[in-house]
C-alpha cells in the first residue's frame, strides 16, 4: 500500500515510517524543511516537504495515497494554548481535509491515554471510558489530544474518512525525546526526587511493537471506527522503572520524595524560568512529566489483544537502554 506519515521526523512517527517500509509498503514522508531526517535517509522512504498547518502542501502529500498515518503533534511543555491549537487540532483538521478529498481508504490517528486525564484512577482505563473534559488549565497536551481525536470521529461518523484511533500509554525506547533524556538531565542532581512514594505504576509501551500494531491496524478492516489502547503487559511502579533506569544509564537512583503538589509548583516555575529566559530547549523538568511520573496508571488493553493481537510483550529493559544509548549517542 501507498502511505503517508505525518511528523515522520519525529519519536513514533519515525519508527511506523521503519515498521512500514519492513513491511514492503511504499511510504511518503512528511517532513517541515528544517527536520532532523537524518534517521530516515537509509528507510528507503521518500521524503516530501510540508507542514500540516499548510493545507495546500498536505492535498499534494494526500495525492495517490492509500494510508495516513497521522503521528504529528506538539509534545512537551513549552508554547501557548494558540500553539497548541494551530497544530495539534487545526493542523489534524487539515489532515482530515486532505485525506477526505484524496480518498484515502483509512487515517489511522495516533492519540494516546492523556484523553482519559492525568489523574489517577483505580480502575482500569477502557476505549470506553469518556475523555476528560476539565484538564488541568496548564495541560495543553491533554487538552490537543482530546480536541484533535474528537475531530477524527466527527470525520469518521460524517463519512468523511474511514478513523482508526491509537492510544499508547508512556512510549519507551531509541529516539525518546522526553523521558529519558529529561531523566538523564535531572539524575543526580539536586532535582532528582521520586514523586510521592514512588508505588504507583506507570504504563508503558516499546516504541517498536508500537509501531508494528500502528501499521497492523491499517490493513485490519474490523479496525475501522475502532480506538485501541496499547500498553505494556508487564506492570512497573515509579520505583521500579527508576531503578531500572539507574541500572541501565549508570546515574544513581533518587533518594528523595517530594509530594505531588510540590513536584507540580516547582517544574511550573522551571517552566517558567525558561520561558522569561527565552531558553530554546526543554526544562529538565516539567508539570506534564511530573504528573505522568507520579499517577497511578492502569491502562486495559483488553480490545487491541482480541482484535490486532496485541501482546505487549517487548522486553522494557531493552528499550530503556537503547533509548539511553540513542541519547547519549544524540548529545
Amino acid at each position: 500500500m501507498r502511505a503517508l506519515v505525518t511528523g515522520a521526523s519525529g519519536f513514533i512517527g519515525g519508527h511506523v515510517v521503519e515498521a512500514l517500509v519492513r513491511e514492503g509498503h511504499e511510504v511518503r514522508a512528511l517532513v517541515r524543511p528544517t527536520s532532523d531526517t537524518s534517521h530516515l535517509a537509509s528507510t528507503g522512504a521518500t521524503m516530501v516537504v510540508g507542514d500540516i498547518t499548510n493545507r495546500a502542501s498536505l492535498d499534494d502529500a494526500c495525492r495517490g495515497i492509500d494510508w495516513v498515518f497521522h503521528t504529528a503533534a506538539i509534545v512537551g511543555s513549552r508554547g501557548s494554548w494558540s500553539e497548541y491549537y494551530r497544530v495539534g487540532v487545526h493542523g489534524t483538521a487539515n489532515v482530515l481535509n486532505a485525506a477526505s478529498q484524496a480518498s484515502v481508504k483509512r487515517v489511522i490517528h495516533l492519540s494516546s491515554v492523556a484523553v482519559y486525564g492525568a489523574r489517577s484512577r483505580p480502575e482500569a482505563v477502557t476505549e470506553e471510558m469518556p475523555f476528560d473534559r476539565r484538564p488541568q488549565r496548564w495541560n495543553h497536551y491533554v487538552r490537543e489530544k482530546v480536541l484533535s481525536e474528537r475531530l477524527v470521529w466527527r470525520a469518521h461518523e460524517r463519512g468523511r474518512v474511514v478513523a482508526t484511533t491509537i492510544r499508547p500509554s508512556v512510549v519507551l525506547g531509541p529516539r525518546d525525546r522526553a523521558v529519558v533524556p529529561r531523566l538523564m538531565r535531572v539524575a543526580g542532581t539536586p532535582l532528582a526526587a521520586m514523586v510521592g512514594r514512588g508505588t504507583n505504576h506507570i504504563a508503558v509501551v516499546v516504541v517498536e511493537e508500537l509501531a508494528a500494531a500502528i501499521v497492523a491496524a491499517a490493513g485490519i478492516e474490523g479496525a475501522a471506527g475502532r480506538a485501541y489502547n496499547l500498553s505494556s503487559s508487564t506492570r512497573f511502579t515509579q520505583e521500579e522503572l527508576l531503578q531500572l533506569f539507574s541500572a541501565t544509564s549508570g546515574k544513581p537512583l533518587p533518594t528523595r520524595h517530594v509530594p505531588m503538589t510540590l513536584g507540580i509548583v516547582g517544574a511550573g516555575a522551571m517552566e517558567l524560568a525558561y520561558l522569561l529566559a527565552r531558553r530554546p530547549s526543554e526544562p529538565p523538568l516539567d508539570r506534564i512529566g511530573v504528573t505522568v511520573l507520579g499517577t497511578e496508571s492502569n491502562v486495559d488493553v483488553a480490545r487491541a489483544r482480541a482484535e490486532l493481537g496485541w501482546e505487549g510483550s517487548a522486553d522494557v529493559k531493552a528499550a530503556v537502554r537503547r533509548s539511553v544509548d540513542s541519547y547519549l549517542g544524540a548529545v
